[in-house]
């Protein structure tokens, strides 16, 4: 470089010799220019700086090369390679801004829907009933969670006309569903749109992997001295490399949450579905008030079932992309789906066995709670291989990094996982025993915590009986009462807790989640 046009030898064939001007006025060599463009990384060059082949350029997000002198834009079709690269990742840039705030526009809805949540389940649970107008669930359903669909569940399977065709509720019964969750239903229908959404770069990208893949295994077919055994996997990677970038992946992060925000919005239709199901007769002997709750029971499973599959499609885009931490989110996700689905059957298992005069074996309890105790077991051993499948994920080159990594599972993944198995130790002493089991819904226990808003942890508490209070100020206990559910002492002097008394965990754990700071007590 700095050398002047005087210093160049014109009559050099050498091609690194040769002017490029550029459209700001700035002239350069090929030599400098390769340089500043990194041509390198964008194709196999001898020792003698002749280009030989392209090859796959680097995966990073690439800025668009510059004059080196005035920062004007690089036009010559020499690099078009290396500008057509960097065009693409800024179109991709611009594709995940608006899916974001697409998705944050969400919020605001989501909010307001929660709030609404509880008053929804309790009118669900009076929707007067039809029993005599209901017909058998459509096997559609069960086709489409067996099917090979890569998009998540559509509102084609939620809305009024879906109740009554697809999930066999009477019209009028159907009506008056959608009266309660049509909010819900308008939220989701948003964020469907968000998780099927493409970049157009994305599309392009497909068409070119396929024309040039099909190009491809003709070539090696038609080549002798090119026959494998096995030419799918070298037709792709001679494809990669003509292409010359790889896949976008800005939109796949965006399309995963927004199937996230699916299946937050679905838990949220199970738990009115649930209180739908809490207020049917459970006396109904008679065959059409059997068939009607199952229609209803079968609904929700169907909701719960489907979160399931769109986590797995879900957590595959997230192992596609390398995306380590929407893989570990995503396999929360189907925990959740599956644990979710295991305890209201088995709240209904244990109703049936209740039913009427009848009352439950000791054998059947036992039964329950073999099985109840097995997915607890399940559910621990799974998120201990999710953790270990984490953290070899990540890029670990020291203790203390792998030790932040496991926080990171820990307080993102780690914390949900530690509710579901508390809720099955709790479901499983209730099968065993008897007595009464109302299990706050995730939703009910994160709005708690919200409420109060407290900023660190320390604030929650149970009663002897397992009964959750709190205090206030800094959380340390200052003065005894009694528990407004049973009577028994609470609290405590001195910021020291009475020793009957002990930490709710649970909702600690959540406080921990929204970001408040370990507390003091």
């Amino acid at each position: 470089m700095q050398r002047t046009l005087g210093e160049l030898d014109t009559s050099s064939t050498d091609t690194s010799e040769r002017l490029v001007a550029l459209a700001c006025k700035h002239v350069f060599t090929v030599e400098t220019l390769d340089g500043h463009c990194r041509m390198n990384d964008f194709y196999m060059i001898d020792e003698m700086g002749r280009y030989l082949s392209t090859k796959e350029p680097p995966s990073a997000y690439q800025l668009p090369p510059t004059c080196p002198t005035c920062r004007g834009p690089i036009t010559s079709p020499r690099y078009g390679r290396v500008t057509k690269r960097a065009t693409l990742d800024i179109l991709e840039q611009n594709v995940a801004s608006t899916m974001s705030k697409s998705l944050e526009a969400l919020n605001p809805s989501l909010e307001t829907i929660s709030e609404a949540l509880d008053k929804w389940k309790e009118v669900a649970g009076k929707i007067s009933y039809d029993v005599e107008n209901i017909s058998d669930p459509a096997e559609r359903c069960d086709s489409w969670l067996k099917g090979g669909s890569t998009e998540a569940l559509s509102t084609q399977f939620l809305d009024r006309g879906a109740m009554h065709s697809l999930h066999g509720l009477s019209t009028t019964e159907a009506k008056a569903w959608n009266d309660i969750v049509k909010d819900l239903v308008v939220v989701y229908r948003r964020a469907h749109v968000m998780s099927a959404t493409r970049g157009a770069h994305h599309k392009a990208y497909e068409g070119a992997v396929t024309t040039l893949y099909r190009l491809e295994l003709e070539a090696i077919a038609n080549d002798p001295t090119r026959a494998t055994e096995a030419p799918e996997p070298a037709a792709l990677k001679a494809v990669r490399t003509k292409i010359g970038q790889p896949p976008p992946k800005a939109d796949v992060r965006f399309q995963i949450d927004a199937m996230f925000t699916l299946c937050e919005i679905r838990f949220m239709l199970a738990e009115v579905g649930v209180s739908r199901v809490d207020g049917l007769p459970t006396t109904a002997t008679d065959e059409s008030g059997a068939k009607h709750r199952k229609l209803w029971t079968s609904f929700v499973t169907f909701l719960y079932q489907s979160c399931a599959v769109d986590a797995r499609k879900a957590l595959t885009m997230a192992q596609n992309s390398s995306a380590s931490r929407q893989t570990a989110k995503c396999s929360v996700y189907i925990l959740r789906a599956e644990f979710e689905e295991f305890r209201f059957r088995m709240m209904e298992d244990e109703r049936n066995l209740s039913r009427g005069d009848r009352r439950p074996s000791i054998a059947d309890r036992t039964r329950l709670g073999d099985q109840v105790k097995s997915k607890r077991d399940d559910i621990v051993h799974a998120v201990q291989t999710y953790q270990e499948q984490y953290v070899r994920s990540r890029p670990v080159d020291s203790v203390v990094s792998m030790r932040d990594e496991r926080r990171w599972f820990q307080d993102n993944c780690g914390c949900k996982v530690d509710r579901f198995i508390k809720q099955l130790e709790e479901l499983e002493s209730f099968v065993r025993k008897g007595g009464m089991y109302e299990p706050l819904s995730m939703q009910e226990r994160e709005m708690i915590v919200k409420t109060f808003g407290f900023g660190y942890t320390g604030h929650f508490y149970n009663c002897p009986n397992g009964h959750p209070y709190t205090i206030g100020e800094c959380g340390g206990a200052m003065e005894t009462s009694t528990c407004p559910e049973c009577g028994e002492r609470i609290g405590g002097g001195d910021h020291r807790l009475l020793g009957s008394n002990t930490a709710a965990r649970e909702f600690e754990t959540i406080l921990r989640s929204t970001g408040a700071q370990q507390g003091f007590y």
